[in-house]
């Protein structure tokens, strides 16, 4: 398996088609507008530059991934037409997925690999393919080029030996795949942290504590001790039966989902978007996307680093 194609150039997948590339692969990167495939060209000149600035990357090997293994295109069929892997990952909207599944089965080769990063889909249900043991999941997290877990996660109909061959490509590339062994609606990362975000929420809504000071809690608390002992491991060093108690306490109740946030709404109309507009909960100062991206890539990669270094990762 040589050939990879991305459909989508967005937040996913420019990152995703780096990985390939960076790999070894050769890739064809695939969006609706040429505009978008130049601003998801820039982006991973700039994800390379910061890999290189952190020694993980040989700048002098740039050209070679980004000209000679990337092809950026606005035509699917020509996209698709030889790929072994389709990786999709564009809007996570049901009738987008439907369509063009719809589109892919048509197009590529009936024995291509077809790999969804929908984050909490079930595109099992919602489209058709021949040979739908081709079919699966590879759930990847932002930003995929340094971010290590994906989860797999095959259907009813999904074949061991697609779920093999895919396993082996993603540990080849330095990643860490997780297989599920069923699905389930956000996973398991995903469902972990909306419980927490969730909780995050309410407490901004209920006016209890500002967003710094909320992150400033995380930071210096749970937040230490996640990357070394993870959730289970940390239960252990607790006490199990104290876990068996604490599970008895009523007085703590989970927050209603209820599908919106005050805060979140307010600061929605106000264009405060995030990252992407320079200012969320936080003000960024003015400074470019790539600019907040690579500080934030910096400091993911040392981190993970330190915890190589420790036997962590």
């Amino acid at each position: 398996m040589v050939r990879v194609a991305v459909i989508g150039a967005g937040t996913m997948g420019h990152s995703l088609a780096q990985v390939f590339a960076q790999g070894g692969y050769s890739v064809v990167l695939h969006d609706l507008s040429r505009e978008i495939l130049l601003r998801a060209q820039k982006l991973m000149e700039a994800n390379l530059e910061t890999l290189a600035e952190a020694g993980l990357f040989d700048p002098t090997q740039k050209e070679e991934v980004l000209q000679r293994r990337i092809r950026l295109t606005t035509d699917l069929p020509e996209a698709v037409s030889d790929a072994d892997l389709v990786l999709e990952a564009v809007f996570e909207d049901p009738q987008v997925k439907k369509e063009l599944f719809s589109r892919l089965d048509e197009l590529c080769n009936p024995h291509a690999v077809l790999a969804s990063n929908t984050s909490y889909l079930n595109v099992f249900e919602i489209v058709k393919v021949r040979n739908p043991e081709r079919l699966l999941i590879t759930h990847w997290f932002a930003p995929p080029h340094i971010i290590p877990l994906v989860e797999i996660v095959p259907g009813p109909k999904t074949s061991a030996q697609t779920v093999e061959t895919v396993r082996g490509i993603l540990t080849q590339l330095g990643k860490e795949p997780l297989v599920l062994k069923r699905f389930m609606p956000g996973f398991v990362a995903n469902r972990l942290q909306m419980a927490v975000t969730l909780e995050m929420y309410h407490l901004l809504d209920q006016g209890v504590v500002s967003p710094e000071e909320l992150d400033r809690a995380v930071k210096t608390s749970f937040g230490l001790r996640i990357p070394i002992l993870g959730l289970a491991k940390r239960v252990d060093f607790a006490g199990l039966d104290m876990a068996q108690r604490a599970l008895r306490n009523r007085s703590y109740r989970p927050p209603p989902v209820r599908g919106r946030s005050d805060v979140v709404d307010a600061l929605v109309s106000q264009g405060r978007l995030g990252v992407k507009s320079g200012k969320g909960f936080y003000d960024y100062g003015g400074r470019s996307t790539e600019e907040i991206l690579r500080e934030r890539d910096l400091k993911l990669l040392k981190l993970m680093k330190f915890l190589k270094e420790l036997g962590e990762l």
